[in-house]
């Protein structure tokens, strides 16, 4: 078993900079390098983030309040989705549960009220109806901005190298050493944070992938001026016919990008939609364009190699998830080292969790897309009829019998979306519980609570 002195971070970014913090915080014996390429630039997006990034950084003791202003932070209290089952409707997807066990969603109950009464209880106010005591909420941050601040950080903590040209010295399936403009780093143990593509986990010959099909492959993004409007404290996904646009609202500016799929959309075809979706807000020059392929590393540790980050794998910008997943990578890295000493053993423990994990964003993901009734574009139909994985298949009957819960999770393993989660996406969709029926007495209960909410707030 080998013990851990140091680590090398390659690469900078919110994967990089998260990193660094987690393991800062988890390993603070152990020496740690952040190596950070002068040609690298920051994609700027993973705007919005999950409520573990929160968690991470109040486990690391950072100050939440200096951390917002620095990165121009909006809250964010969940999702809003237009237009995914059909067009013209809309659901959420909250933050924040009910009740202590989580067996009902305060979305849920909501929902319910809607299609009961939906002049009282429209869908657009659920967000304006939460009381100030649940504090189950997110941020949307200026990525650029989190990297900086963190590097600010951490200057005094962990050794920062901006470099030119590097080179990589490999033997026998491992990195034996990083030469960046004539210094050599040898360290225990190496994290690629270098994005889509792959460095270090290239070098030493980790490239099998699973075999997961995403339903998008490329993003259009750009930044867009407020102009008369002010910033909502969620993050929007409005479905159109080819794809999805995401708002992503921080202090100053909008965040935003549409996302499709190429085997039905032609770039430009996007561009236009892009420019009419925001009314002429902004030009072709403004925007920025990326492609992607939804895939995960079977090992996301091999060797003295940890991927984290692009590098180990994307599903699509949906759910925040990659922000999500870097932070519960550079955690559990944290403390799967956190007395120091590691082998095989601790390779796959590791792997396993992350593995579970990326199954898990991979099947809510693809619900989102399985369960919409829309059938009006070649893109739509597709998605609603192509063969889903089975692992999936078998989630939702299982779920058709009994609501998601903790008893009939599958396996022993962290979870992206807990069952709350799951329940209000299905919900959503109208999916067909077969005991989704609400006692009324929990209906009367949500109906007194929100009403006093909505009184505290005229």
């Amino acid at each position: 078993m080998s013990k851990l002195n140091s680590v090398c971070i390659f690469g900078g970014g919110s994967a990089g900079w998260l990193t660094a913090l987690a393991l800062r915080t988890y390993l603070p014996e152990v020496h740690i390098t952040i190596a950070i390429s002068s040609k690298h630039t920051n994609i700027g997006v993973g705007e919005s983030t999950q409520p573990d990034l929160l968690d991470l950084l109040a486990h690391c003791n950072i100050d939440i309040q200096d951390f917002c202003k620095q990165v121009s932070s909006t809250q964010k209290k969940g999702i809003y989705y237009a237009n995914w089952n059909t067009i013209g409707t809309y659901f959420w997807h909250p933050f924040t549960s009910l009740t202590e066990t989580g067996t009902y969603t305060r979305a849920h109950h909501y929902n319910v009220m809607h299609k009961r009464d939906p002049n009282n209880y429209p869908l657009e106010d659920y967000y304006k109806r939460v009381h100030p005591e649940y504090k189950d909420y997110a941020l949307h941050i200026d990525a650029d901005k989190m990297a900086l601040y963190l590097r600010n950080v951490l200057s005094n903590s962990v050794e920062i190298i901006d470099f030119d040209d590097y080179v990589l010295h490999e033997s026998n399936n491992k990195i034996d050493c990083i030469t960046v403009d004539g210094k050599d780093i040898k360290s225990d143990l190496y994290v690629d944070c270098t994005g889509f593509s792959r460095v270090l986990a290239d070098a030493i010959g980790n490239i099998e992938t699973d075999e997961y099909v995403g339903n998008v492959n490329a993003a259009l993004f750009a930044r867009i001026p407020y102009g008369k409007t002010k910033p909502i404290p969620y993050t929007k996904a409005d479905a159109w016919g080819k794809g999805w646009c995401w708002t992503i609202p921080l202090e100053s500016r909008i965040g935003s990008g549409c996302v499709y799929n190429t085997d039905f959309c032609k770039k430009e075809e996007a561009i236009d939609h892009f420019i009419d979706y925001w009314q002429g807000a902004i030009t072709k020059k403004d925007i920025r364009s990326v492609e992607f392929e939804s895939d995960s590393l079977l090992e996301p540790w091999k060797s003295n190699v940890v991927t984290i980050g692009l590098s180990a794998g994307f599903v699509e910008p949906l759910e925040a998830t990659g922000i999500s997943w870097f932070v519960l990578s550079a955690q559990m890295l944290g403390l799967t080292l956190r007395n120091r000493y590691f082998d095989s053993g601790v390779r796959m423990s590791y792997n396993g969790s992350m593995r579970g994990f990326i199954e898990d964003v991979q099947d809510f993901i693809d619900v989102h897309y399985a369960l919409s009734h829309r059938n009006d574009t070649e893109f739509w139909r597709y998605q609603t009829i192509r063969k889903r994985h089975p692992r999936l298949e078998k989630r939702l009957e299982i779920y058709k019998q009994q609501m998601p819960n903790k008893n009939n999770r599958q396996g022993n393993i962290p979870w992206a979306f807990n069952d709350v989660s799951w329940i209000d996406i299905l919900t959503g969709y109208h999916f067909d519980f077969d005991d989704q029926s609400i006692p009324d007495h929990l209906i009367k209960e949500m109906e007194t609570e929100l009403q006093e909410v909505a009184n505290d707030l005229l």
